[in-house]
C-alpha cells in the first residue's frame, strides 16, 4: 500500500482542525478523521467563557471551513486501530486503512458515565449531555444536573432558562467550578443545590420519571421527579484504538515529552487525550499548532 498522506489527524475538535490548519499552511498533505460531529464537546457551549469568545459552533465552522479550504481531505470515519509499517504509520479506520508519515491523536474526550442503572437505558429519552441542544424540551419541567465542576454548573444555568426547576447535585461540599459560576448558581431562583448527594438509579417507564438518590452524611434515600438528566462529572479519554506502545498515565490519557511527541515514533497527542491537558480552548488551540509543527520538523529531517 502506498503511503497516501503525509499526515493524518485523528479528531476534528479544536485541537484537531487546529493541527490540520497548521500542517496544511507547512504545506503537509493531511487527511482528518472523524466519525462524530466536528468540533467535539465544544459545540454543546452556546457562550464560551474565556479569551475565545462567540459559540462553540461558530468557532468550530470557522475552523472547518478555514482546514477544507486550504485542502484537507477529510474521511467522517472512526479510527479502530493503528500499526507501524516500516518508516510509515498505518491508520486502521471504518473506510479502510491510510499510510503516513506521522499521525497526531486529537481524539479528546468523552463525557465520563456515572455507571448507574437506567442511565444507558433512558439515552435520548431523558438522559442528555448538551443542555443547550436539549434544553427547550424541558420548558416548565424538572430537570436534574449532576457534577460540581465548570461544565456541571454552566449546563445548569443554560437550563435555568427553560426548566421550572433544576435540581443540581454534587457529592461534595463545595463545588470545584470558578468562582463567577458558583456566584450565579448560588443567586438562581429556580436552582436547588443539594450537597453530599449521590444517584443511585435513574427511573422511569418510556422516558425519565425520576432520579434516585441518597445523602451521603445521613444514608436517607429519595427520589426526585424530573423529566431531564445531565451529568457532568468529569471526562475520559477517547482513545480505545491507541497501541499499548504509547504510554498513558493512570487515568488513560496519552503521555507525551515536550515536543508532544508519545513514545510511539512518528505519533504526537494533543487536546484533551493528552496527560498534561490543561482544559482551555486556548490550550487546545496551542497544542494542536504545536503537535503539527513538530510533525513538520520530524517529516522534514
Amino acid at each position: 500500500m502506498s503511503k497516501t498522506h503525509d499526515l493524518v489527524v485523528i479528531g476534528s475538535g479544536i485541537a484537531g482542525l487546529s493541527a490540520a490548519r497548521q500542517a496544511l499552511e507547512s504545506g503537509l498533505s493531511t487527511l482528518t478523521l472523524e466519525s462524530l460531529l466536528y468540533g467535539g464537546l465544544v459545540t454543546n457551549i452556546n457562550e464560551l467563557d474565556g479569551e475565545i469568545q462567540g459559540s462553540g459552533i461558530d468557532l468550530a465552522s470557522s475552523l472547518m471551513m478555514k482546514v477544507r479550504k486550504l485542502g484537507a481531505e477529510h474521511l467522517p470515519a472512526g479510527a479502530t486501530s493503528m500499526t507501524a509499517e516500516g518508516e510509515d504509520l498505518v491508520v486502521h479506520s471504518d473506510t479502510g486503512a491510510h499510510r503516513a508519515s506521522a499521525v497526531i491523536i486529537a481524539s479528546g474526550a468523552r463525557l465520563r458515565r456515572l455507571g448507574v442503572p437506567g442511565e444507558s437505558e433512558f439515552e435520548d429519552k431523558g438522559v442528555s449531555h448538551c443542555a443547550d441542544c436539549d434544553g427547550p424540551y424541558y420548558q416548565d419541567r424538572d430537570v436534574v444536573v449532576v457534577g460540581g465542576g465548570d461544565s456541571a454548573l454552566q449546563e445548569a444555568l443554560v437550563l435555568s432558562a427553560y426548566a421550572k426547576r433544576v435540581h443540581l447535585l454534587h457529592r461534595g461540599e463545595h463545588f470545584r467550578a470558578r468562582r463567577h459560576f458558583t456566584e450565579r448558581i448560588l443567586g438562581s431562583s429556580n436552582i436547588s443545590v443539594q450537597w453530599r448527594t449521590r444517584v443511585e438509579a435513574v427511573l422511569g417507564g418510556d422516558a425519565v420519571q425520576a432520579v434516585r438518590v441518597r445523602n451521603l452524611d445521613s444514608e436517607a434515600v429519595d427520589e426526585i421527579a424530573c423529566a431531564g438528566f445531565f451529568a457532568y462529572v468529569g471526562l475520559e479519554p477517547a482513545c480505545g484504538f491507541v497501541p499499548d506502545a504509547v504510554l498513558r498515565d493512570r487515568d488513560g490519557a496519552l503521555l507525551t515529552d515536550a515536543g508532544l511527541r508519545t513514545a510511539m515514533p512518528g505519533v504526537f497527542a494533543a487536546g484533551a487525550v493528552r496527560s498534561g491537558y490543561g482544559g482551555l480552548l486556548t490550550g487546545a488551540v496551542a497544542e494542536g499548532r504545536a503537535a503539527a509543527k513538530s510533525a513538520l520538523a520530524m517529516i522534514r529531517s
